[in-house]
């Protein structure tokens, strides 16, 4: 069994989910090891129950389903990126719902990249579309894939906005990438997006294109982007959907303020007046936010060694020997740590008197 076919079994399997599934990978390590345990005789893992152990038993019987997806991918020039491999978005195996398998289509190669996720409403004005043009052209210099769910209002001109000054983008769907496009106007962009980008998504051939798909879809924007902006939103909808997703997931989160009697300016207000957004005036407060503001090479200070570190905390020391200061997202990725992990360390070196914390979830070593 190659590893894509584990990971459409796992994918198909009733109830094991994607939580199930990352829980079985970190025990067996690689998804093809899981078929080839005695499932009369399983081991046991926290959260696999009895009737769990026994779908897996028949993964045998989702065979054909499996198949059809295989040669669905290869029709329609779909490149599948597996969970662990190089191709896979780092940003998102920090996610403990991240798909073990996401379904590409398009010219884009996500590792060592910038990300930005932008969403908003649908029904946007047009001072909402002037804040998304001017905001992308003004980051446009640190070269971000923009992206966003190819919905109406503020999603497509993202992604036109982002076409038209050089950037890539990619639009994550709700649907499998062998289906039509939705929504159907936003059709006539499909050229300029796999020429400029791609298409993501992480639903099978085998799967019927349905409106509830979304919220699983935005699970996708928030987790792929270091960033999430959200631009004119009501305090309900899906754009308050991937911003509550981006906030759990220990992202950077920035919000565009209106008017309190602007109906799609509530949701950021909401998210601003609840501390999970920063506010957002201008592009240039966005770029220093995320540390991007400074072309220079970082000084390299000549820090004491602290006593008693633990192993990780070493690893951490070591990090700043070479850096004047870290992100939090940055850190994550360096040391291939869960984000929640590393933001638990921080606050623990932060208490002892090791680091310090800085505007924009920065920390340097003291």
């Amino acid at each position: 069994m190659t590893r894509l076919e584990a990971c459409l079994f796992l994918r198909h399997i009733a109830g094991i989910g994607m939580m199930r599934s990352h829980k079985l990978l970190a025990y067996f390590e690689t998804p093809e090891a899981i078929f080839a345990c005695d499932f009369s005789n399983p081991p046991e893992i926290e959260g696999l129950g009895t009737n769990d152990w026994e779908a897996l038993k028949q993964w045998k019987t989702y065979r054909e389903t499996v198949d059809n997806d295989l040669k669905s991918i290869e029709k329609h020039g779909i490149t599948p990126l597996l969970f662990g491999t190089s191709d896979y978005p780092k940003t998102l195996t920090f996610c403990p719902d991240a798909p073990l398998v996401l379904f590409l289509k398009g010219k884009i190669h996500f590792p060592k990249r910038k990300i930005i996720s932008i969403v908003g409403t649908r029904s946007n004005t047009q001072r909402g579309k002037d804040f998304c043009c001017n905001f992308i052209e003004a980051i446009a210099p640190f070269d971000p894939i923009i992206c966003s769910g190819f919905a109406l209002g503020i999603d497509i001109i993202a992604h036109q906005t982002a076409i038209n000054v050089g950037l890539q983008t990619v639009a994550c769907i709700g649907n499998s990438l062998d289906q039509p496009l939705y929504p159907a106007q936003h059709r006539v962009f499909e050229r300029q997006l796999m020429e400029n980008g791609g298409f993501l998504s992480d639903f099978t051939s085998s799967e019927p294109f349905d409106k509830s798909n979304f919220p699983r879809r935005n699970r996708i924007i928030a987790g792929l982007g270091h960033a999430t902006l959200v631009i004119e939103s009501g305090i309900k909808g899906g754009s308050m959907n991937t911003a509550h997703l981006a906030h759990q997931y220990g992202r950077e989160l920035f919000a565009v303020p209106g008017r309190p009697t602007d109906e799609m300016s509530q949701g950021c207000l909401h998210l601003i007046e609840q501390q999970k957004a920063q506010l957002l005036f201008r592009p240039e407060d966005f770029i220093a936010a995320m540390g991007w503001g400074s072309d220079s090479a970082p000084l390299v200070r000549q820090k004491e060694i602290p006593l008693a570190l633990s192993e990780d905390e070493q690893r951490l020391f070591d990090y700043f020997i070479q850096n004047e200061k870290g992100h939090l997202d940055a850190l994550s990725l360096a040391l291939d740590w869960p984000i929640q992990k590393t933001a638990s360390l921080m606050m623990q070196l932060e208490m002892k008197g090791h680091v310090r914390a800085l505007p924009g979830k920065y920390f340097e070593w003291i």
